[in-house]
């Protein structure tokens, strides 16, 4: 009996011993901590890529594991700080759930962590074959973009797709125009503008989804809509946060002079689409904190507003309480970012740029849906995004610009 004991052990050993950790894909992102084949365990903490945020996600490739042979997933906040002498609390990176997948397309949650006393989530995973890929949360990557923009266009023909610019680092801001430069209606969503916040995309791929079906066929004939699946390339290639990146971050640097082209060139077209046809509707995709439901940022003035203003973002809330419902409903109440304490950084955050540089018909929100949830799968993304779909064609059904 010991000696078939011991023999399970070496096994279990040698097959952990030659687990490969790899990050070196888009959006790859993991720091080896320890690596203890006697006790199977594998600690990480998000790799911190200085200068560039919050160290939040994490994605990850394990090769020469045994199919049925559990090992212990062991997570730590990143143990240096991200931005002078500020440290990012374990939560952000903490998800109750690890996500999986055997071939990068299928994601699926893991049996829920484990939090210790001193700030380690645990979590066992068993997988099924000899190659797991493993996340913080469902990814989208660049070449999911790519993979979506070329599935539009070849669905609607008549779209056209472009390049926003080039990034500081050199790659493609891509996006799609779906409808008649002059259709009635102008409506921009776009992602990402913090790259951890993977579930933005996963949104805006069920919205957009919805938008080229054959029931938004209606929608489609009086609306011009432009999309961007991903802002924050860049950072969502090398799998860092984004978030209070240095000097600012994307959803900060909507200022007179942007650092980053992709911002500037957004503001050239946002203004230039507004000054010819009129803007009615901008939405951020965003994820919120760890413990945050689906909800709405709406304008800090809200409760002051009157006439058209007043009306429009009401309705718009209304519609959208009644439609965001699956796989859970939004909070059908604005909430505001009190935390942004001046308004000169208000007036930076994307959302209020253009609430500053559009008409008074015009709604600007920001859509943070929560995603420490196992129901916050590609699916439940997706049908998110669809009902975003259903709000804004019963919102542009009113025609938002009647007097």
């Amino acid at each position: 009996m010991l000696q078939k004991s011991l023999v399970l052990l070496c096994l279990a050993i040698s097959a952990l011993a030659e687990i490969r950790i790899s990050t070196d894909f888009d959006g790859g992102n993991a720091e080896v901590v320890k690596l203890d084949p006697s006790a199977l365990t594998l600690r990480i903490m998000p790799k911190l890529h200085e200068g560039r945020g919050w160290p939040c996600w994490w994605y990850f490739r394990l090769d020469g594991l045994t199919p049925g042979q559990p090992f212990r997933l062991e997570l730590q906040a990143q143990s240096k700080p991200f931005r002078e002498k500020q440290f990012l609390a374990s939560p952000w990176c903490q998800p109750k759930h690890a996500w999986l997948s055997s071939d990068g397309e299928t994601w699926s949650p893991s049996d829920a962590g484990t939090l210790s006393d001193d700030k380690v989530m645990t979590y066992i995973l068993t997988p099924m074959t000899d190659c797991l890929r493993v996340a913080w949360g469902p990814p989208f990557v660049s070449a999911d973009a790519e993979k979506l923009l070329a599935e539009l266009a070849e669905k609607l023909p008549e779209s056209k797709r472009f390049m926003l610019s080039k990034t500081r680092g050199g790659h493609a801001v891509n996006g799609i125009r779906i409808g008649d430069e002059k259709a009635p209606h102008q409506v921009w969503i776009g992602a990402r503008h913090h790259a951890w916040e993977a579930g933005g995309s996963q949104v805006g791929r069920g919205f957009i989804r919805w938008y080229a079906s054959d029931e938004a066929k209606a929608l489609r004939a009086k609306t011009c809509l432009h999309y961007i699946p991903i802002m924050d390339v860049d950072n969502v290639k090398l799998g860092a946060g984004g978030k209070d990146a240095e000097p600012r971050d994307h959803n900060r640097d909507w200022a007179d002079i942007p650092i980053y082209p992709e911002i500037a060139a957004a503001q050239r077209m946002i203004t230039e689409i507004h000054q010819k046809h009129g803007l009615d509707v901008y939405i951020d995709l965003h994820n919120p904190g760890p413990s945050d439901p689906i909800f709405f940022f709406g304008p800090f003035t809200f409760e002051r507003m009157t006439g058209i203003q007043q009306r429009n973002y009401s309705r718009w809330m209304e519609l959208a309480a009644t439609n965001i419902t699956t796989p859970r409903p939004v909070e059908p109440k604005y909430r505001f970012a009190t935390y942004v304490r001046t308004e000169e950084e208000r007036g930076r955050m994307s959302s209020g740029w253009v609430r500053n540089h559009a008409g008074d018909f015009t709604i600007s929100v920001t859509l943070e849906t929560g995603w420490n949830n196992p129901m916050m799968s590609i699916e439940g993304y997706s049908n998110i995004g669809a009902g975003l779909g259903h709000a804004l064609a019963a919102y542009l059904a009113e025609n938002p610009r009647r007097k």
